[in-house]
């Protein structure tokens, strides 16, 4: 996948997506830290808001109870192209 850029709106900040990690790996590499927990999609702690753009889960099917449409589980996704996300 090529680079990707994720934006944070309510943190002001841009972060250029390059390596084959979580999207929670990349945020806390960059500083900007979220709860969590589990790091597999079972407890839904580390919940976020996507704002535009897709992720792809590197698991089968994340477990968290009461996901909005909106929501994404950054512990076990990647972005798939340029994201906006709230956190």
């Amino acid at each position: 996948m090529k680079n990707a850029i994720i934006k944070i709106i309510n943190v002001q900040k841009k972060i250029i997506y390059k390596d084959n990690i979580s999207l929670l790996s990349v945020l806390q590499i960059n500083k900007v830290y979220i709860e969590y927990q589990c790091c597999s999609g079972y407890c839904g702690i580390c919940r976020i808001e996507l704002i535009k753009g897709k992720v792809f889960y590197l698991i089968k099917q994340p477990m968290a109870a009461l996901l909005k449409k909106k929501d994404i589980l950054p512990c076990c996704c990647k972005p798939y192209g340029d994201i906006i996300i709230k956190i």
